[in-house]
């Protein structure tokens, strides 16, 4: 996959707009390497920041990390990622502080299907372990489950699986979850920044999408290809 910098400022919408006319589309990033590869080829073109093709989804749709069907809730409030407390009640919380975690495993003994783990981890790092170790983190189908899970907890907060993701890439089909935010960031300032821009660090920053930018587009679609100028 080849990228190009556009130096001409625009919009976020006119930029997806000429990527789509000229290339393909707005670039997906898939890894810090790539960020990298990306601020290579702007080189010193790049004096501020430059958009690509994440934004946010206006359904801010939560999901569960196992990709099963979000078919039962049970939410005290409305950030990120889901904990249950004590009292079974669901917590939104951002995903970087750490929390005890439920694993699941894949198993037809009941008494092995869920496992707590006590140590503190972020949701990322629960989510990693619970698949290294286990199956995946804990979805939850019913108000019956929801119960024996925080039974098996004993007063613990603990992560489950479902985190919300309302940012997605321009180009459809790309579902990569990889993120670059730059520290404190996404912060939605004016509740209106729904757009991604990559800044002279590689990091990612959110923006009003009606701000003008340089931008990055893509060309091609093999994710084996190499970033070049063109």
């Amino acid at each position: 996959r080849e990228h190009v910098f556009v130096e001409t400022v625009k919009s976020w919408s006119a930029a997806q707009s000429y990527c789509r006319e000229k290339h393909t589309d707005l670039a997906t990033v898939r890894s810090q390497e790539e960020a990298q590869q990306l601020l290579t080829i702007a080189g010193a073109s790049l004096s501020d920041s430059a958009w690509i093709g994440l934004y946010r989804d206006d359904t801010q749709n939560w999901e569960w990390s196992n990709s099963d069907d979000v078919i039962y809730s049970n939410w005290k409030a409305d950030v990120f990622c889901a904990s249950v407390n004590s009292e079974g009640q669901w917590i939104d919380l951002p995903c970087h502080l750490q929390r005890a975690f439920m694993c699941y495993k894949e198993t037809s003994n009941i008494t092995e299907r869920y496992t707590l783990i006590e140590e503190l981890k972020t949701w990322t790092e629960a989510q990693q372990y619970c698949r290294e170790h286990h199956t995946d983190l804990v979805s939850i189908k019913n108000a019956s489950e929801n119960e024996d899970l925080v039974k098996k907890a004993q007063g613990k907060t603990f992560w489950i699986g479902l985190f919300n993701e309302p940012w997605k890439w321009s180009h459809q089909g790309d579902n990569y979850t990889f993120h670059y935010w730059s520290n404190g960031q996404p912060d939605n300032v004016g509740s209106n920044e729904n757009c991604v821009v990559m800044m002279t660090s590689g990091e990612w920053n959110d923006a009003a999408c009606n701000t003008q930018y340089p931008s990055f587009c893509c060309e091609g679609k093999d994710p084996g290809s190499v970033c070049v100028l063109i």
